[in-house]
């Protein structure tokens, strides 16, 4: 079997669900700055940059736009326990994965501000070798740019790392890497069901997938 050390993984949608808390917390600038109702899907198509990227690119009121922002992370600190589910299972796999020896890194498209609300509240005690969010890479995905920085960074071996998330993008990145790519669809809300792109494998649980990687765990 071919053995695997290192482990990256996306965030939104692989590791937790931050949209529901995002959403919200969006609308409500939008909607007192610009007087503007935004759909879920309107967020949708305006994904890509980071969550601050979004409103500094697309609110109206230019005079407000630090302002917004400031309010966006507020209301995405108060109301993140309330609309973010603590994954017992993400927690547990991500733990022991860690106790196991794997290398274990993030690459998100969130901004490093977001991430460390998420990251905090959610209260893993797991210590990534490395993060890469949206703020530390020139080109989002679906380019590969921050998993190159990840296994630059750690020297980890690219036949021997995986990379985990649930979107298209995700999965494009990934081939770009030259990685060994795998799909998560065990959220409640799964970005893409169907990929351009097929990964090696799609899991179904986290569960599923710690059994997965722990049977190619090399002793060496």
């Amino acid at each position: 079997m071919q053995e695997i050390k290192s482990i990256i993984f996306d965030f939104d949608g692989t590791l937790a669900d931050t949209w529901p808390v995002m959403y919200q917390a969006c609308a409500g600038v939008f909607q007192r700055h610009d007087n503007r109702e935004v759909s879920i899907e309107d967020i949708y198509a305006m994904a890509g940059p980071t969550e601050l990227q979004i409103i500094e690119r697309h609110l109206a009121n230019r005079e407000q736009v630090e302002t917004a922002i400031n309010e966006f992370l507020a209301d995405y600190e108060q109301h993140h326990e309330e609309l973010v589910e603590r994954n017992v299972a993400i927690a547990q796999m991500l733990s022991t994965l860690r106790q196991a020896g794997f290398g274990v890194a993030l690459f998100t498209g969130k901004s490093r501000r977001t991430l460390d609300i998420s990251l905090d509240k959610l209260g893993w005690d797991v210590g990534f070798d490395k993060i890469v969010t949206g703020d530390d890479v020139q080109k989002r995905k679906p380019s590969a740019e921050g998993i190159h920085q990840i296994l630059s960074a750690l020297g980890w071996a690219r036949e021997q790392t995986i990379f985990v998330g649930d979107s298209n993008d995700d999965m494009q990145a990934g081939e770009e890497a030259g990685v060994r790519t795998f799909a998560a669809q065990w959220m409640a809300v799964v970005q893409d069901k169907h990929y351009r792109i097929q990964p090696e494998r799609i899991f179904d649980s986290a569960e599923e997938f710690q059994q997965f990687v722990m049977e190619r765990l090399t002793s060496g």
